[in-house]
């Protein structure tokens, strides 16, 4: 989404810079809408794509490549035995691995619901502005 706000201002202050200069180049305003108007649009099926591209990959991990999203090495380390700064040794609560196994399945599972969120939103947001924009282009043409 950050990706999305910061592409939006970029082409702004471009089309902002590319106004300045057209006055002395002859360029014309509706020259300068219609740049405007096709490179909102280009950016806007860059981050319909980006977000179906994010989406496929979440759904061949969970259908089709089932392994590719295991994090082997994702415990924590429970020593038995824990030395306090004093010298004094306190037994470690040790841990259950049945628990480290399934909270690393429940962080799984939250991420995928988060990349899930995020594709969905910029799919959702992306495609109006997308329209919109390069309906207004072909109309200009």
């Amino acid at each position: 989404m950050v990706f999305g706000i910061i592409l939006y201002s970029l082409i702004g202050l471009a089309i902002l810079l590319l106004g300045v200069a057209a006055t002395s180049k002859g360029l014309t305003v509706q020259h300068i809408k219609k740049i405007y108007l096709y490179l909102v649009s280009l950016v806007s099926l860059i981050i319909i794509i980006v977000g179906t591209i994010m989406l496929l990959n979440m759904a061949l991990k969970t259908w089709i490549f089932t392994k590719a999203d295991n994090d082997y090495y994702s415990y924590q380390l429970c020593p038995a035995e824990v030395t306090n700064p004093d010298g004094t040794t306190v037994k470690g609560s040790g841990c259950d691995e049945e628990k480290e196994k399934q909270r690393a399945a429940d962080n799984r599972v939250a991420q995928k619901q988060r990349d899930a969120a995020q594709a969905i939103a910029m799919i959702v947001v992306a495609s109006p502005v997308f329209y919109y924009h390069w309906r207004l282009a072909r109309r200009e043409s």
